[in-house]
């Protein structure tokens, strides 16, 4: 797992990490998440993302699909 500086981040003390981005920090998939590839159904477009819930993915789809149509696996 690769190792990040945190201090590059200039976080402030109050500044207070979401679940996901700590996760991601962390090289984790934190509570239930899960990474996956995916890609556009009719629309071009493909990426890899971690998400949390089902919403997370429908709603993935929806923004980065023009067609909001696509489908993902988990990695």
């Amino acid at each position: 797992m690769k190792k990040l500086n945190l201090e590059k981040l200039k976080l402030a003390a109050e500044d207070v990490l979401q679940r996901n981005q700590m996760g991601t920090i962390y090289g984790g998939s934190g509570d239930g998440c899960q990474r996956y590839d995916c890609d556009c159904s009719g629309s071009i477009g493909s990426w890899e993302g971690t998400y949390c819930s089902l919403n997370e993915l429908r709603a993935a789809i929806i923004t980065w699909c023009a067609s909001g149509e696509g489908s993902c696996s988990a990695q």
